[in-house]
């Protein structure tokens, strides 16, 4: 049975599948049993009959096979997730969680979640995770407990593409955990759709919130990424926000924004706890939250910020870790331009002296070579390969990414990794109170 190994477990679940009967005979024939070659010839009737006096193409027995292989793939995957299921219900049960009947996130406010909401208490928690995988909905339940404050908490779920969790716009709840009645029980909802046939019934208000919390995590990543870029620089931590927007070149930052201003201090506070091997404290022993909406009181994007250019693609990407929170559309040089691994080193507002020339209104120079991200004067040429190796990028896209990316920033070019799917959201990150980070002293001559 060297040529499908599965037939015996298909004929059991398809009885009445001649066609399957005949092949699993011919594997027995070709075997030496003769025996069950002619049992299964007896099943196969008149299949055996028709198929024994015309010769058939091996190729098309072999996609016949194919189909039947891939057809019983597809339900032992089925038949594995159901178990996944079942498993994460038993488990979540023996942890003091119940399942609630879906639809349901609640509607008014109690007069106890408006004194929260007075006080500055989150009135929901929020996390992510990939949709349709039931160890994520056991991961959030578990980061609750570990949690520990009780508020309810939403799950929003990522698509995933390859590699690539999705962070989109609008990202649908697809569990819901909030405290139970009764002492010690957590109460979760399931929206998934391999387990109801429902969808989480949220409102406008509690959609902004969610978006909310993407934008603060996103702020949150940058920050996080700069003090980074920082202490590799500099060997220490940055006394204040200041450190990392300074005047070019030390413009390690493009700028600040409310949440960064907000967030330092219990941000480098957690980078040197992490740095010293130390586990942050937990919440319900005063542990202080870096991101008091996030499961957990952590930022949720937890690795640094990267670049990643797919050549073949003509796609740049933001990431951090396996999640994927844009996906931009590039000109490059094709050959010209190379595969490797850099680092942002120069970050120029109007490398030519103006934002119309033609390194566009901002540029990214890669390791103090003469390679480079940038805007172009020549919108067409994105999506082609006109560069002479550079990464060229539309104007709305550039002013975005050096916002989003901080001096430092790890780059990798390369081919075949990246969606085809652009991801911008419309409302683009933006940074305030921005710094002189015009360079006048200098001519750049990136290859274009």
């Amino acid at each position: 049975m060297s040529r499908f190994p599965h037939l015996k477990t298909y004929v059991r679940e398809h009885p009445d599948n001649k066609m399957a009967w005949y092949l699993l005979g011919k594997e027995y024939e070709a075997d030496g049993q003769s025996g069950k070659a002619n049992y299964c010839f007896n099943r196969a009737q008149e299949v055996y009959e028709a198929y024994e006096h015309v010769h058939v193409p091996e190729d098309i027995l072999a996609e016949y096979e194919q189909k039947l292989r891939e057809a019983a793939d597809r339900r032992a995957k089925r038949a594995a997730k159901r178990r996944n299921w079942l498993l994460l219900a038993v488990l979540l049960l023996l942890a003091g969680f119940r399942y609630a009947e879906a639809p349901g996130i609640d509607g008014p406010r109690s007069a106890r979640e408006e004194a929260k909401l007075a006080a500055g208490t989150p009135l929901v928690l929020f996390t992510a995770a990939e949709s349709g995988k039931p160890d994520s909905v056991g991961e959030a339940a578990a980061a609750y407990l570990k949690d520990g404050r009780a508020i309810p908490a939403a799950v929003l779920g990522m698509k995933r593409d390859g590699k690539w969790l999705l962070w989109q716009k609008d990202l649908p709840v697809i569990a819901e955990i909030k405290p139970g009645k009764a002492p010690g029980e957590s109460l979760l909802r399931s929206y998934d759709r391999k387990t109801c046939n429902c969808k989480a019934d949220t409102t406008p208000s509690q959609r902004q919130a969610a978006q909310a919390w993407m934008n603060e995590q996103e702020n949150l990543a940058v920050l996080t990424s700069a003090v980074q870029s920082y202490r590799k620089a500099e060997g220490g931590m940055p006394a204040s926000l200041n450190d990392l927007n300074q005047v070019f070149p030390r413009n390690i930052l493009s700028g600040s924004t409310p949440t960064m201003k907000r967030s330092f201090a219990a941000v480098t506070t957690l980078l040197k706890r992490q740095a010293y091997g130390q586990a942050p404290k937990p919440l319900t022993a005063g542990g202080r939250a870096v991101a008091a909406s996030t499961l957990g009181g952590s930022p949720y994007l937890e690795k640094p910020l990267e670049i990643i250019v797919d050549r073949s693609r003509h796609r740049l990407a933001v990431v951090s870790g396996n999640v994927l929170l844009r996906n931009y559309e590039v000109g490059l040089g094709g050959s010209k331009t190379p595969i490797g691994t850099y680092a942002i080193s120069d970050k120029v507002v109007n490398p030519n002296g103006k934002s119309n020339g033609e390194f566009g209104s901002r540029g990214m120079q890669l390791s103090d070579t003469d390679y480079a991200i940038h805007g172009t004067d020549d919108p067409g040429s994105i999506g082609g390969d006109e560069s002479h190796g550079c990464v060229r990028m539309n104007k709305d896209d550039v002013e975005e990414l050096f916002d989003m990316v901080p001096a430092g920033t790890k780059v990798t070019l390369t081919d075949n990794v990246l969606p085809e799917a652009k991801l911008i959201p419309k409302q683009p990150f933006q940074s305030q109170d921005r710094q002189d980070q015009t360079n006048n002293k200098k001519v750049y001559k990136w290859l274009n």
